[in-house]
């Protein structure tokens, strides 16, 4: 995109939509007792405001967003209504602009389910988008390690190197994500796998926090769909850590 003489580069989003929902939920659920009222409604996320306000870089702008998740049927669903609720959030996650839903599936195994083909769909997804040219810069919003492959082919295997971010749900342990990226660089840096060994620092990693999601989240009224109770965050939370404009309760 080019407006007079400047040149706007272009940013793409990849959401691991289940390891985001899992990441944010089970790493506030040990403190809700004590708190008096879950964070899981940080989970009612924006993610266009998510990586626009916090994660673009300057000079960019977010073209798509893909996310990448699994139906919940009532064919798979653990526990009942489940699957009301999944496709109530589904119709919420489509009000976002850009964002296009990349399906996988369950599959049951024993008295659970696994997710099958969302990591590899992203993954997929991400270095089919870089060789394309869809990005100059790609975020990665998921902290699944088996993602870690496809981001440094993404930042530094490809004939054009991409920038990339990789964003990390709270559950995520830094450090441990970056020993894993440090480790596989080395073996394919042994390999002579790198066409660009110089720019290590294509990669940048985060970790979300209570501060930026609660400024990221998609309003509670989106005409057609509503927020149910249990993704609605109190209202001092808000007034502590949302910005006014970004509350989602007062924004009609």
């Amino acid at each position: 995109m080019i407006e007079g003489n400047t040149m706007t580069r272009k940013a793409a989003l990849y959401v691991d939509g289940f390891n985001f929902y899992y990441g944010v939920r089970n790493h506030y659920k040990a403190e809700q007792k004590a708190r008096g009222y879950s964070l899981s409604g940080l989970c009612w996320c924006d993610f266009r405001a998510l990586a626009e306000r916090h994660f673009v870089r300057p000079g960019h702008a977010l073209g798509p967003i893909r996310y990448f998740t699994a139906p919940v049927t009532e064919e798979v669903e653990m526990t009942s209504e489940e699957h009301s609720r999944y496709d109530l959030w589904l119709k919420a996650a489509r009000t976002i602009a850009g964002l296009e839903v990349v399906q996988g599936f369950y599959k049951r195994k024993g008295s659970g389910r696994a997710e099958k083909e969302s990591d590899v769909n992203l993954a997929v997804e991400l270095l089919l988008d870089g060789m394309a040219g869809v990005y100059d810069h790609a975020i990665v919003l998921s902290g699944d390690a088996d993602q870690i492959p496809a981001i440094l082919a993404a930042a530094l295997r490809l004939p054009q190197p991409r920038c990339v971010t990789a964003l990390l749900p709270p559950s995520q342990n830094l450090d441990d994500w970056k020993k894993h990226y440090c480790k596989l660089a080395s073996q394919v840096k042994e390999r002579g796998g790198l066409r660009h060994r110089q720019a290590l620092n294509q990669v940048q990693v985060a970790v979300l926090d209570e501060g930026i999601m609660a400024n990221s989240l998609l309003r509670y009224d989106l005409g057609a769909v509503h927020a149910p109770e249990y993704w609605r965050l109190p209202g001092h939370f808000l007034g502590a850590h949302c910005r006014a404009e970004h509350r989602p309760d007062l924004r009609g």
